[in-house]
């Protein structure tokens, strides 16, 4: 196959939350296959491309009176399971106090600035995945009210607020999961990327019953909240009075599916492979039915997805971040006639390798390299690495860029 190699030299600031996954729960091994693990990763950067709420540091530590609990379901179980800051129940003031003991005692817990942790794994599920925001557990009030408190992170205030530590999702053991990024198989399979962005959309608050910034905007079975009106009236011209909730078999809320219709939210690099493309309809994500057929495997996540998440109360942004200078780059064709790579790199600044079909959908080759004042070098096709598109030999164009953070 004949294919062309162009190479965009990008210094693009990496803005937002980062949402770190955390496979420590993955009980039945699901995450153990590399391909899975790499669509949940694009899936978690997609969103935190489009976050750039500021969270506070996490350290919570075992002390008298303040040692903190949170609550999560376990990704491979679906049972609830409590975490405490103690060392164990001997310093575990909620259990001396009368409290059930915690599952799982840390000896302390945090998290950087701006880091927000979504724990994965699989079981076996009725639908295709299970997404829930991180709870609280049981705390002292005073927990509650701090601002600085590991529960709102300078963000938020009380219970049943936004989950600022983080998130959990079960996906079903029994699917036929696809996890290619190009690959359109009639669907056959169903779409991996598609339904983690889905729950993870959840993890943050999007259609979630125990979030009470997305309740309070519900009246009359309908979500009401101003900036998700304005952006499907944009995208289809019409006047609407709300999005039509429904309850689903998973107690979480969705729009009335098939109902409303939007375009892909265009900033923070979505992929657009296998989707309706840039600047036309598709089905909100938040839908409890993923209805895609011929060639549309994909959803995305959508205007009217992303303005809801700002009216629940995160910040989104509403443009690209601007591009920065060019990297100086020496550049060769790699033995599979791709791209080789060599620049002189600055001492702890990561480096990212992203790849591209198309010049538009972007996924960045794992894993991403740290500078040591030495040279860096990549390969496509270097061995100890993955692109999830694949070599350039498989491809009729492929794109190359390379962002430093």
């Amino acid at each position: 196959m004949n294919f062309i190699v162009v190479f965009m030299i990008a210094l693009v600031p990496l803005k937002g939350i980062e949402i770190k996954v955390d496979y420590r729960y993955d009980s039945q091994g699901f995450f153990d296959n590399p391909d899975a693990k790499v669509v949940i990763e694009a899936a978690a950067a997609r969103w935190s491309r489009i976050v750039n709420q500021t969270l506070l540091p996490v350290d919570m530590k075992d002390e008298e009176l303040v040692d903190g609990r949170f609550e999560i379901i376990h990704p491979g179980t679906g049972k609830n399971y409590v975490l405490s800051a103690a060392a164990s129940k001997a310093s575990d003031f909620y259990f001396k106090v009368g409290q059930p003991a915690a599952d799982e005692y840390l000896g302390g817990f945090s998290l950087d600035e701006n880091v927000w942790v979504l724990y994965v794994g699989a079981r076996k599920l009725d639908g295709a995945g299970r997404g829930a925001p991180i709870g609280g557990a049981r705390n002292l009030a005073s927990v509650y009210a701090d601002p600085e408190s590991f529960l709102n992170r300078g963000f938020n205030l009380g219970v049943s607020s936004l989950t600022v530590i983080g998130g959990t999702i079960s996906f079903d053991l029994g699917r036929n999961w696809g996890f290619g990024f190009l690959q359109s198989d009639g669907g056959t399979s169903l779409d991996f990327y598609s339904i983690a962005v889905h729950e993870i959309g959840h993890c943050l608050g999007l259609n979630a019953r125990s979030v009470a910034e997305f309740r309070d905007l519900i009246v009359e079975d309908r979500f009401v909240g101003e900036n998700s009106v304005a952006a499907l009236e944009a995208d289809t011209g019409g006047e609407v009075g709300g999005l039509e909730i429904v309850k689903s078999s998973s107690q979480d809320y969705h729009w009335r599916d098939g109902e409303y219709h939007s375009k892909i939210f265009p900033f923070g690099t979505p992929l657009y492979f296998g989707t309706v493309g840039a600047g036309n309809l598709q089905d909100l994500l938040m839908e409890p039915v993923f209805n895609v057929g011929g060639d549309i495997t994909r959803l995305e996540i959508t205007n009217v997805d992303a303005a809801a998440l700002k009216d629940i109360g995160w910040s989104v942004i509403s443009e690209d971040p601007p591009r920065g200078p060019d990297l100086d780059l020496e550049i060769g064709t790699s033995k599979n006639g791709g791209l080789s790579i060599r620049l002189m790199s600055e001492v702890g600044a990561i480096y990212t390798v992203q790849t591209s079909p198309d010049g538009c959908s972007w996924v960045s080759v794992i894993p991403s390299f740290v500078g040591d004042g030495g040279l860096l070098s990549w390969s496509d096709g270097q061995e100890g690495t993955h692109d999830p598109f694949g070599p350039a030999s498989s491809l009729a164009h492929k794109y190359y860029r390379v962002i430093k953070d």
